[in-house]
């Protein structure tokens, strides 16, 4: 922040002082260009204005200069002793040409400076990109590493369970250690997902009951869910929805589309803090799913870019759960989208809030 602050503080006294030298110089010149007769073509130095306000970045600056200095181009005519030994015709043609010149340096000059900011913003996304690389083969090694630990936990959690089987009073412990058996096994599908990811090697999928993706999901938040005072809801179809789907990473898209709803409801003052998920088949070949929360909503300006990487409300986000849930999405022939900005003023809603909504294509 105080980098930003310093940054912002040095662009403004950059700005000010490009106006004040313009402001010196076109004075200066048109006091030059007062004193000489006007067959001289002295309007032509306010080419200099003009270059001394393209150091600025504001586009503002450029136009309103070389209107300034336009004016003060003609302004000389009626102040200057006269023409001197020139014709009339060559002074118009003089002062036409010099105000010519100072339109085409404004325009040069701008989309010059265009490229550059152009070239820079490219730089810097290239730069971006470079470090998101070196995260991804990061994540690949951090995978490598992890996979080998927690196959050893789940199988150590499995050995005490079965050493544990004939003794009284195990109830507890037995259920503990197949917990752990079931989150270790669930962390390393997750690490080996990252991993395919990274590779970019074909996920494995299977066809699976989309509501008991749901019901494992809301059940891995529930913890989250009480600690910011949340409710869960579950409104699926009673029928059976088939999906042909990698199991892990639809978790981690309904995971991260509830943990984004959680996040959001953590921070209003509402009484009534709920979370609504839906699942329906809408049609012979689609299944739409729903993410439903009472909060605050998104902003439009934000609701614009919202699955653009690294874009995030948040101060401790990276702004990649969004775009990557959508790819995810994608990959599977579905969409993910942000349902609320469709109808905001929906009376059948009467929920204020954000919905998230995704489909994903029934199995054959």
């Amino acid at each position: 922040m105080h980098r930003m602050a310093t940054t912002s503080s040095s662009g403004t006294r950059h700005e000010r002082r490009t106006l004040v030298n313009v402001v010196i110089f076109a004075a200066l010149v048109f006091v030059v260009d007062v004193l000489l007769p006007l067959g001289v073509a002295s309007g032509v130095l306010h080419v200099g204005v003009v270059l001394i306000a393209l150091r600025s970045t504001s586009e503002r600056m450029v136009i309103g200069t070389a209107i300034a200095c336009s004016l003060l181009t003609l302004l000389d005519m009626p102040l200057s002793p006269g023409p001197g030994l020139t014709e009339w015709w060559k002074v118009i043609v003089n002062r036409g040409l010099s105000i010519f010149v100072i339109w085409v340096t404004a325009i040069l000059g701008r989309q010059r400076n265009r490229a550059a900011e152009a070239q820079r913003r490219h730089l810097s996304e290239l730069a971006h990109l470079g470090r998101v690389k070196t995260a991804e083969c990061l994540a690949g090694a951090l995978a490598h590493e992890l996979n080998q630990p927690l196959t050893a936990v789940a199988l150590q959690a499995e050995v005490a369970r079965q050493r544990l089987a004939g003794l009284s009073d195990s109830a507890e412990l037995d259920a503990a250690l197949r917990e752990i058996a079931e989150q270790s096994h669930r962390a390393s599908d997750i690490v080996r997902a990252l991993r395919n990811m990274v590779r970019r090697t074909d996920s494995e999928r299977q066809v699976v009951d989309l509501r008991e993706l749901l019901d494992e999901t809301l059940r891995l938040m529930q913890t989250a869910a009480k600690q910011a005072e949340v409710e869960l809801r579950s409104q699926s179809a009673p029928q059976p929805l088939l999906v042909q789907v990698d199991r892990v990473q639809v978790e981690q898209v309904l995971l991260n589309l509830l943990q984004n709803a959680v996040d959001a409801l953590s921070i209003t003052t509402a009484n009534q803090r709920l979370i609504t998920i839906t699942a329906n088949q809408t049609s012979p070949r689609e299944i739409r799913v729903e993410v439903s929360d009472s909060g605050p909503g998104i902003p439009p300006e934000l609701a614009q870019r919202l699955f653009d990487p690294f874009c995030t409300s948040k101060s401790h986000g990276l702004g990649l759960g969004l775009a990557i849930s959508q790819s995810i999405i994608e990959s599977h022939g579905g969409r993910l989208w942000l349902a609320s900005a469709e109808e905001p003023n929906n009376p059948k809603s009467p929920r204020p809030g954000t919905t998230f909504a995704f489909t994903l294509p029934v199995a054959s």
